[in-house]
């Protein structure tokens, strides 16, 4: 294994594998978000939610992840009339497996003292500054950043496999699709929940 099957697995494996992946990505979401009271309103977008029931997760992940597929698939058609729709469905869910880890960085009892710690010394410097909370604050973020980073990497990489895309207008429009398809699903399923 090298770089470029960790940044773009959709050369190096099986579309059935990925999709078996993919599938245990959506299952791990689902049981993660009942765990830790989180749902994904969108593909990058995570949000808490108050009544915690299987279906008040599954649904809005649910509908989230076929949004994108459904948005994507439309696009790769559109752009390659070959696009088939499991290269995007793989797309989508295996872009969205690493993500996971912030939904289980919220449960995280020191985390969350470390937060309260800083937010507490903002608001009364007087006291001595909580330099590991902000270490581990400053961590926190840099992982999720990087994590970030590498699912929308995941993302590119397998929309452009999927479709063959070269040109820098079709890589322009799809973030450009990408984007705004993200923010509307968010706008509709925050009224959904």
């Amino acid at each position: 294994m090298n770089w470029k099957t960790i940044f773009n697995p959709f050369e190096r494996f099986d579309e059935k594998q990925l999709l078996l992946a993919g599938i245990l990505a959506v299952i791990l979401s689902i049981a993660a978000g009942y765990w830790t009271g989180t749902t994904f309103i969108s593909i990058y977008r995570i949000s808490t939610i108050e009544n915690i029931s299987f279906q008040n997760i599954a649904i809005p992940t649910l509908l989230s992840f076929l949004s994108a597929i459904a948005v994507l698939f439309i696009l790769g058609r559109i752009l390659n009339s070959k696009t088939r729709v499991i290269d995007i469905v793989n797309t989508v869910l295996i872009s969205q497996l690493v993500l996971i880890l912030f939904q289980y960085i919220g449960k995280i009892p020191y985390i969350k003292l470390a937060g309260e710690n800083v937010i507490q010394y903002e608001s009364d410097p007087s006291g001595t500054f909580p330099f590991l909370d902000f270490l581990i604050l400053i961590s926190v973020s840099c992982i999720s950043i990087i994590t970030l980073i590498y699912s929308i990497t995941l993302f590119y990489n397998g929309f452009k496999t999927a479709t063959n895309i070269k040109k820098w207008q079709h890589i322009v429009l799809f973030c450009i699709v990408s984007l705004v398809s993200t923010l509307v699903c968010q706008i509709l399923i925050n009224k959904i929940i």
